[in-house]
């Protein structure tokens, strides 16, 4: 008897732990992570002819979601989350103009989007607490700014030699070039345990978001959140 009793009572607390919202339940979810962006079409040239494509740029993102059980297997979210985006380059050097020996070389050099996103998504329950999500989402630009040092140096023709002057850091407001507002489609999939959601997505972007060439922000997020329901 006293095995049934505790059987009975670990497959209850299983149940409740693995189990997502009920239906008409709203919850609210907090959440911190990180993320990977990058951006599409923003080669940077240096003296004309030395081509830098962007990388992939860590950052923070953070903010709280909110979410409503439609159905059994269906909810809608609507969160509003602070993102860290933009995109880096690898080093490079390029000749000064009107120059045969005199170079600049480029260093840390990275693009920060200071963004804040609101997505609007649909989660469909696939498995107990495994959900696949879909939707859209409008990213409103708080500020945005180039960061890049760069150190001139001559290489002396008859010996090779190296000869470098001081460095200067840069720092750029770029306001003007970026665009307010931009658009992306969020995919991803999240998992609920004892109340704790894991988040992982996609942002593929759908707008420009230059107003000088026509690069996009692509991102990948994975966010831990606390799930209360209200």
């Amino acid at each position: 008897m006293k095995r049934f009793f505790f059987l009975l009572s670990l497959c209850a607390t299983t149940v409740l732990c693995s189990a997502q919202s009920r239906v008409g339940t709203f919850s609210i979810i907090p959440k911190i992570g990180v993320c990977l962006s990058n951006m599409t079409d923003n080669d940077f040239v240096i003296d004309g002819k030395t081509t830098c494509s962007p990388k992939y740029k860590a950052g923070f993102t953070g903010g709280v979601e909110t979410e409503y059980q439609l159905t059994s297997p269906l909810s809608i979210s609507l969160a509003a989350l602070y993102t860290m985006q933009g995109c880096r380059y690898l080093n490079e050097s390029g000749l000064v103009a009107s120059s045969s020996v005199n170079y600049e070389g480029y260093s840390n050099h990275t693009v920060n989007l200071h963004i804040i996103n609101v997505p609007l998504t649909f989660n469909y329950y696939v498995a107990e607490g495994l959900a696949v999500k879909a939707g859209v989402q409008m990213g409103f630009a708080i500020d945005t700014n180039e960061k890049y040092d760069v150190t001139p140096f001559t290489i002396k023709d008859h010996t090779g030699e190296y000869s470098y002057g001081d460095m200067v850091k840069y720092d750029k407001n770029t306001n003007d070039i970026y665009k307010s507002v931009d658009v992306s489609i969020p995919l991803g999939v999240s998992y609920e345990y004892m109340n704790v959601v894991v988040d992982a997505r996609y942002n593929i972007g759908i707008t420009k978001n230059n107003k000088v060439n026509d690069s996009k922000s692509n991102f990948f997020a994975l966010t831990v959140g606390y799930k209360f329901d209200m």
